[in-house]
């Protein structure tokens, strides 16, 4: 069973010569292991573990056989789990679970032309290709909580995996409860009319040749990516880019400059070198408005109202906090054990000001303005039975449960054709 591992390609010096090249390694039932397969997984285990696999091969061939192992349980318990009339998983079902998936990852990616770019496939072909993956996933995992669901473990076998475990179990990290309310700084109409006439000026010097194109892109142009190389994006093909940036850069002729055009990332002048049927090769300036002081200003009050009606009232101010994420779609939030290794630094240098259930005034910050509410800072400690029973308790019952999920697998491996190769 393939793992869904998206932005992961194989490592081809992986295994050098007189290695293994890929093929069956295993066979369970009607279903056939590829050395590809349980490579990929281990690939990214061992990238989780911070492990390279060419300075520790023994490490990574452990890490490899781990992994055939659990693919062989998958398919066994898949193959069980399948006969079990108690268990029926919808077409719904799985295309909800697969959206959830993708749609994290698209988040992860920032967009999902970039998610579709790092897979190397349209989103329908991805979610084409692993339909069936996820839906064996959620037999699999049904059948093992049907099998777990009414195991409980009681205070004696708490402390007897505590006094047993106890060496191994790791220390709680420091984290963060809080919640965000950002607001992005709007730009106006006179912001926005501002940089048009810019560009527009640019576009006359290039017109007039008093300077080139490429000169003033790595003068000007705000695209990290084109500027160095005179705005230039290469070949693309239609649906790549911003639908308002295509939309001008189709209708333009070869060697034609268009008029500033506005499109989510800001103001472009585009011009059109080369066009092979569906794919075009254009450069840009790209310049995106300042907010002006008056544009902060609008902002500022805006955030201050809300701060005034939310400051005594935290649940009001967690409900606009998750409005504000969906609206703007940046750190505005309410988060729950949050790392601060996965905090912002303008966010983690207000929380570190604050005691707990304490709000901030509104700060400015490079993107807008923003108020932050801190509900808990907890530094690293280790969990014990007297100061973290429900941890103990759940890592035990995990324990339990797994332990006992293993017969399970155990049993179903007697009944079932396995042939290692």
């Amino acid at each position: 069973m393939k793992i869904f591992i998206y932005f992961i390609f194989l490592f081809s010096t992986l295994f050098s010569e007189g290695g293994r090249v890929d093929g069956v390694v295993a066979v369970v039932g009607n279903n056939s292991i590829l050395h590809s397969e349980v490579l990929q997984q281990s690939q990214m285990i061992a990238m989780n573990r911070q492990l390279d696999p060419l300075k520790n091969p023994y490490l990574f061939e452990n890490i490899y056989n781990e992994t055939l192992d659990n693919l062989i349980n998958q398919y066994v318990i898949l193959s069980v789990a399948k006969k079990d009339t108690n268990i029926i998983i919808t077409d719904e079902e799985v295309d909800r679970a697969l959206d959830e998936r993708i749609d994290d990852f698209i988040n992860q990616a920032g967009s999902k032309e970039l998610f579709e770019e790092m897979f190397g496939a349209p989103l329908r072909q991805i979610k084409s290709e692993y339909w069936n993956e996820i839906r064996n996933l959620m037999f699999i995992e049904r059948y093992k909580f049907s099998k777990i669901q009414f195991i409980d473990v009681s205070r004696p076998e708490v402390n007897l995996f505590f006094s047993t475990f106890s060496d191994s179990i790791p220390s709680v990290p420091e984290y963060y409860n809080f919640s965000v309310i950002e607001a992005p700084f709007t730009v106006g109409e006179a912001s926005i009319n501002k940089t048009f006439l810019f560009l527009d000026s640019l576009r006359t010097i290039i017109l007039l040749k008093q300077d080139s194109f490429e000169n003033i892109a790595k003068k000007y142009s705000q695209d990290p990516g084109s500027s160095s190389s005179g705005g230039g994006l290469g070949f693309t093909k239609r649906g790549f880019l911003v639908p308002k940036y295509e939309e001008v850069a189709y209708s333009l002729n070869i060697g034609e400059l268009s008029k500033p055009v506005k499109s989510s990332f800001g103001l472009h002048l585009i011009k059109l070198l080369d066009k092979r049927g569906e794919k075009i090769s254009t450069q840009h300036i790209l310049i995106s408005p300042s907010p002006s002081k008056k544009d902060k200003e609008i902002t500022l009050n805006e955030i201050e109202q809300t701060y005034n009606m939310a400051v005594n009232d935290p649940f009001i101010f967690d409900s606009v906090a998750t409005s504000f994420s969906k609206k703007y779609n940046n750190f505005s939030g309410v988060y729950n054990k949050k790392n601060p290794s996965e905090i912002p630094y303008y966010i983690i240098s207000v929380l570190d000001t604050l005691s707990a259930h304490g709000f901030s005034v509104p700060l400015e910050s490079e993107q807008g303005v923003f108020i932050v509410f801190l509900y808990k800072h907890a530094l690293p400690f280790f969990p014990t039975i007297e100061n973290s029973w429900d941890i103990i308790y759940q890592l035990a019952l995990q324990e339990k449960q797994n332990r006992y999920f293993n017969l399970i697998i155990d049993r179903a491996k007697q009944n079932t054709y396995i042939k290692y190769f």
